[in-house]
C-alpha cells in the first residue's frame, strides 16, 4: 500500500500488516532507526551499509577460522587444570574418568 505524509506530500511504500514483507520492512526500519540511517543521503547509506557487511563477514570468517582452535585449547587447558586438582585431592587422576581429557 502506497501511503502519502500529510506535511511534505512524498508517498512511502508501507506494506500490508501480514506476512513475510511487513516483517522485513519492519526490521529495516528499525535498523535504519537505530544506527541513523535514515539521516544519511542514498549514497553514504550504501556506504556504510557496504563497510557495515565488509566488517560482520570479517568477524564471522574470522569466528570461523580461529574459534575452534581456541575452544580446543581451552577444554585441553580445563582438562590439565582438572586433572592436577583431581590428584592433589582425591588421588585419582581426572583422565580415566572423562574420556576427552
Amino acid at each position: 500500500a502506497v501511503v502519502s505524509t500529510q506535511s511534505t506530500g512524498e508517498e512511502e511504500y508501507v506494506p500490508d500488516r501480514k506476512g513475510l514483507n511487513y516483517v522485513c520492512w519492519v526490521l529495516i526500519m528499525k535498523y535504519n532507526l537505530w544506527t541513523g540511517l535514515y539521516c544519511l543521503e542514498p549514497w553514504e547509506r550504501k556506504l556504510f551499509n557496504t563497510l557495515f557487511f565488509i566488517v560482520v563477514s570479517m568477524s564471522i570468517y574470522t569466528c570461523i577460522v580461529f574459534m575452534p582452535g581456541y575452544i580446543s585449547s581451552s577444554v585441553a587447558m580445563t582438562c590439565v587444570v582438572l586433572d592436577k586438582i583431581s590428584n592433589a585431592l582425591l588421588d585419582a587422576p581426572l583422565s580415566e574418568k572423562l574420556p576427552f581429557c
